[in-house]
C-alpha cells in the first residue's frame, strides 16, 4: 500500500501545534511589551524623584530643628512639569508630555517610640513620586530617617 500525502488527521494536530506554538509566542511579545512600558514608567520616576531632589535638597541635619514644621522636608505634591521649569532646563516636547502626570511630595511623620525609651530624635523622612490616576494609580516611595539638631 502506497501513501502519497498526510492524512486528514495528521494536518489537523500540525496545524493545532503550530497554532499552540503561535499564541504562546504573541502572548510572550504582549507580556514583554507591557513589562516595557511599566520599566519605562519606572524609569520616569526616577528622573522625576531626582529632580525633586535637585529642587528641593534636604537640608544638613545641624539645620533641622523641627522636622515636623519644617517647610524644606514637608513638600506638597509637585508636578514634574514646575520642577523642570523651577529648574530651567530645556526639555522636548515629547519628552514633556511623557512626564506629564508625575508627582513629587515629601512628608516627615515622628518615629514611634516604645514606651520607656529614649527619645532619639529620629524622623520618618518619605519622599514619593506618583504617577497614573484611580485605580492605575502607580507610585515609588523612599523612606529615610533624619535627625532633629539638639
Amino acid at each position: 500500500m502506497r501513501r502519497d500525502g498526510f492524512t486528514l488527521i495528521e494536518i489537523l494536530i500540525a496545524t493545532m501545534i503550530l497554532a499552540f506554538g503561535l499564541f504562546s509566542l504573541m502572548v510572550g511579545l504582549g507580556n514583554c511589551a507591557q513589562m516595557m512600558s511599566l520599566s519605562k514608567e519606572y524609569q520616569d520616576a526616577q528622573f522625576v524623584f531626582s529632580l525633586g531632589e535637585r529642587c528641593h535638597p534636604i537640608p544638613p541635619a545641624d539645620e533641622i530643628t523641627d522636622p515636623e514644621e519644617d517647610d524644606r522636608l514637608n513638600i506638597e505634591a509637585v508636578s514634574a512639569e514646575e520642577m523642570i521649569g523651577d529648574l530651567q532646563m530645556e526639555v522636548s516636547r515629547e519628552a514633556l508630555k511623557a512626564y506629564e502626570g508625575y508627582t513629587f511630595e515629601r512628608a516627615v511623620d515622628e518615629k514611634e517610640q516604645e514606651t520607656g525609651v529614649e527619645d532619639d530624635g529620629l524622623y520618618v523622612l518619605r519622599t514619593r513620586v506618583s504617577w497614573g490616576s484611580g485605580q492605575e494609580g502607580y507610585y515609588e516611595e523612599l523612606v529615610r530617617l533624619v535627625r532633629k539638631s539638639k
